[in-house]
């Protein structure tokens, strides 16, 4: 990240990128889902018999295919990307190649210890994630707002009818929207709080050796991926690319005021 003439980081390419590519075509397939929903309200059986078939039709093969896009998203791509991650991070703390797709420059601290150097990492890791996260999350507090705006609007509307406000409702309380914004800023506090014990942690320590300090880190370590794991939430990379350049600037200012 900072002070690196270059970054290699094949497991983005070849683990997460898949992982962002089903993550939206989940979230058009489920856009495309509510639209039939609502669609399906409108056609009348009677009048247009053929017509609400094939929406009806559309609409179960649109819920199938996103239960099984879903599934794969959280059973396949994501544990493959994570845990690819995670033996990266523990191969360059550690110095054991338990992977032989390694980055470059993806980290960065001095340390050789290899406790002190995960903990460096894991403090670089949560630095960066907890500013994406909450890049991330200015945008879905918009885009819930406005979701959330419409419903409101059509259910203080007598001439809206019923059932188009129940199918509203069960479009903007799914996985794609509420639960993914509250999923997000739950994210967003763990990462702000593992990377503010670490920072006590390596500005208090005096004696890295201590047993105490290995649990600790060790602590951290858990916490921190188990967050990943219950968030369930991807970091944007686009984002993650836009305010890089600052944050790494940031995080070199961090390193020499730690000693890292």
């Amino acid at each position: 990240m900072a002070n690196q003439p270059s970054k290699i980081d094949p497991i983005r390419k070849r683990y997460y990128r898949p992982l962002e590519i089903a993550e939206s075509s989940s979230d058009w397939l489920f856009l495309l889902v509510a639209a039939l929903s609502i669609l399906a309200l409108a056609v009348e059986r009677t009048t247009y018999p053929r017509l609400y078939d094939l929406v009806q039709g559309a609409f179960v093969v649109g819920v199938l295919a996103l239960f099984f896009l879903g599934l794969g998203i959280r059973l396949y791509w994501t544990p493959r990307a994570d845990d690819k991650r995670r033996q990266d991070l523990l191969s360059n703390s550690f110095a054991v190649a338990l992977t032989h797709e390694q980055t470059s420059g993806y980290y960065n601290n001095d340390q050789t210890n290899p406790l002190r150097r995960l903990c460096a990492s894991l403090l670089e890791n949560s630095f960066f994630s907890k500013n994406v996260t909450l890049k991330m999350a200015h945008g879905e507090r918009i885009r819930v707002a406005v979701y959330a705006l419409i419903w409101i609007v059509a259910l203080l509307n007598r001439a809206t009818d019923l059932a188009l406000s129940a199918a509203m409702a069960q479009a903007i309380f799914s996985e794609q929207i509420i639960s993914r914004w509250v999923r997000l800023e739950w994210l967003r506090m763990r990462f702000e709080r593992v990377y503010e014990h670490l920072y006590r942690l390596v500005q208090t320590t005096t004696n890295f050796n201590k047993e105490e300090f290995r649990v600790r880190v060790m602590e951290a370590f858990g916490e921190y991926e188990t967050g990943k794991g219950y968030g369930g939430i991807t970091l944007s990379a686009r984002i993650f690319e836009r305010i890089n350049p600052s944050l790494s600037l940031e995080w070199a200012e961090i390193r020499k005021a730690l000693n890292i």
